[in-house]
């Protein structure tokens, strides 16, 4: 695998969903998707200065439209459907060690159906059978439960639980996924 060369996603197909790139006419969506406060007590959008909606703009934009050799951004949509219903991603991605790091949302709306543990389980599996990944780290609140149980349905391991950045009373988890 290139170091730096573009990687585009080859389309991912689960029971109930599909990961693909995530297009341009997904836009709107995806806006919504950032924006949902359901989703954003869950994200840390540390896009630099401005309203929530100038940073959930730079995000949309770095997924759409950058190219980050560090990053891989994949959209869940519902079997044989057309509208995003949330993504999961590669981040700090290195390409050298074989590490990164996992992210992922979905709309509450399909909350507690599966479809993240579905979506995160083929990403995973690509992550480390087709680009070589050999170390990949999620992290959750200590409050996420869901999120918590998605990571651990897919093999990964808690390795340790720190102290939440700017937080006196919650925990940062994290878990990780070997693969040798």
């Amino acid at each position: 695998m290139s170091t730096y060369g573009a990687v585009l996603l080859e389309t991912q197909h689960g029971l109930a969903v599909d990961l693909r790139l995530i297009m341009p006419e997904d836009v709107l969506a995806l806006r919504q998707l950032l924006s949902h406060p359901d989703v954003q007590r869950h994200i840390l959008v540390r896009s630099g200065p401005g309203s929530v909606s100038a940073q959930v703009e730079k995000l949309v934009n770095r997924m759409l439209f950058a190219f980050d050799p560090c990053a891989l951004h994949a959209g869940i949509y519902l079997k044989g459907q057309q509208r995003l219903i949330g993504i999961v991603a590669l981040q700090n991605w290195n390409r050298r060690e074989g590490t990164a790091t996992l992210g992922y949302m979905l709309d509450p709306a399909w909350w507690g159906c599966g479809l993240a543990t579905e979506a995160v389980g083929l990403f995973l599996n690509y992550s480390v059978h087709t680009l070589g990944i050999t170390r990949i780290e999620g992290r959750c609140t200590g409050d996420n439960i869901r999120s918590e149980r998605v990571m651990l349905k897919n093999g990964m391991k808690l390795e340790r639980v720190m102290p939440k950045v700017g937080s006196l009373d919650d925990v940062m988890k994290v878990f990780t996924l070997l693969h040798k």
